[in-house]
């Protein structure tokens, strides 16, 4: 007598036919720098190329310690930061030192080629000084390890047009950082284009935020997916309905509007988006001298890091024992107060959630940003990322130096990118999306 036996495969040897062994689209980087805290007073520092861009070392490699420790380095990103957020608030005075305007002019308009080219010149150009001091305090030492260590590095970075990654164990942000800033000096004047001084301007730039992933994501879907994760109330800034527009004729599109909506999709096994887009506030929490950061969607409910940690590690951890991928692999895009910034020692930040199980890579302002700066932001980033197919670093690239040129201001910059380099949505007719 026949019997049916049932049959259960405990393996999945074709990993259902999505890991590649190296990255289908998947430019050289011609600059990776590596930032390694292995001791509290002990910061060392490499690099290397790609692409023969470095000189090749005759012995050893491109590594020096560095003469300042974790916490100075710390201390200089929190301090630069700060700086950048005192920038959003500046308020001319009058003669008699009130403020001209009823609210910070740079709060209300995402155009500020109107502003007096005097202002806005005195403004950016305080902040290319801040962030070459930054970069040069970061490297400041005359052992000679460090120093051929820093003439090397200086002289890629003054290139332009690079694809570099930041590899640290540390919070920097680095494209706020800046070369270059005596060169544009003519009798203690400067007399250049201070946005160009900027890494953030010059190059594709990208972090990591400690968390490793090693696939590379194949998507072979006709349409890509996505959603649009919203506090209600910033449906009324303007251009963010054009935001949603874009998204709803780009992707398969899905709203959420309160945590008890995302929170169920984030706990589901396969959550197989291609861009999660949030708009919403985002704030520091406190408790017990400790600070990290959580945003809200509609609702009071914060979700922060160890919230997405916690429902996503299941998932995760099964998919890593099975030798599988989880599938959750989207660029995400948080358009919150803060979200790239540095976390506290102790927490995790957003970024390094996402990416740890299993994003492509996380786009996040370091500042409490302007509404209307970041609708903007927004619909231009995602114009070219989803419209025309550009890579995640190569769009924001364009967005930089769009937001520098056509409306002279600098906050695209304090937008960083975790990861992501190559995430791209690869247009309808083609196969793929693929990612780092």
């Amino acid at each position: 007598m026949d019997h049916e036996i049932d049959l259960v495969a405990d393996q999945d040897p074709s990993r259902g036919y999505r890991l590649l062994p190296a990255a289908p689209v998947c430019a050289p980087r011609e600059l990776t720098v590596t930032l390694r805290n292995p001791a509290r007073d002990i910061v060392m520092i490499s690099m290397w190329s790609e692409t023969g861009l470095l000189p090749q070392p005759r012995a050893s490699s491109h590594s020096a310690r560095l003469s300042i420790g974790a916490d100075r380095i710390a201390s200089l990103s929190a301090r630069l930061i700060s700086l950048w957020q005192k920038f959003v608030q500046f308020e001319p005075v009058s003669g008699t030192n009130r403020p001209r305007e009823q609210e910070p002019p740079y709060i209300r308009y995402a155009d500020l080629s109107g502003r007096p080219r005097s202002e806005l010149l005195a403004q950016v150009s305080e902040l290319a000084r801040e962030g070459a001091y930054m970069l040069g305090e970061l490297l400041v030492g005359e052992e000679g390890e460090l120093a051929r260590f820093r003439g090397h590095l200086l002289s890629v970075l003054e290139h332009e047009d690079l694809r570099i990654r930041f590899d640290s164990d540390l919070g920097v942000p680095w494209p706020m950082l800046a070369v270059g800033y005596e060169s544009l000096l003519d009798g203690g004047r400067l007399t250049g284009d201070p946005f160009r001084l900027f890494l953030g301007h010059r190059h594709q730039v990208e972090a990591t935020s400690g968390a490793y992933s090693d696939y590379w994501w194949v998507s072979d879907r006709v349409r890509a997916v996505g959603s649009a994760n919203l506090d209600s109330d910033l449906k009324s800034v303007p251009l963010a309905t054009d935001v949603l527009q874009l998204l709803g004729s780009q992707v398969q599109l899905t709203e959420r509007h309160f945590r008890d909506e995302l929170l169920p999709d984030l706990s589901r096994p396969v959550l197989d988006e291609d861009l999660m887009y949030f708009f919403c506030h985002g704030s520091y929490e406190e408790q017990g001298g400790r600070t990290w950061h959580a945003l809200r969607l509609s609702d009071e409910l914060p979700i922060d890091a160890e919230l997405v940690d916690g429902y996503r590690k299941p998932h995760s951890e099964a998919t890593s024992r099975r030798g599988t991928v989880s599938l959750f692999h989207p660029l995400v895009v948080l358009n919150t107060c803060f979200a790239g910034a540095p976390a506290t020692t102790g927490f995790t930040d957003l970024s390094a959630a996402f990416v740890k199980h299993g994003a492509l890579g996380v786009l996040a302002p370091q500042i409490a940003m302007p509404r209307v700066f970041g609708a903007e932001f927004a619909l231009r980033f995602l114009t070219r990322y989803l419209d025309d197919g550009l890579t995640a670093g190569l769009a924001l690239l364009e967005t930089v130096r769009w937001f520098a040129a056509t409306y002279r201001n600098p906050l695209a910059l304090a937008y960083g990118l975790v990861c992501g380099l190559d995430s791209r949505i690869a247009p309808a007719q083609q196969e793929g999306t693929t990612g780092s």
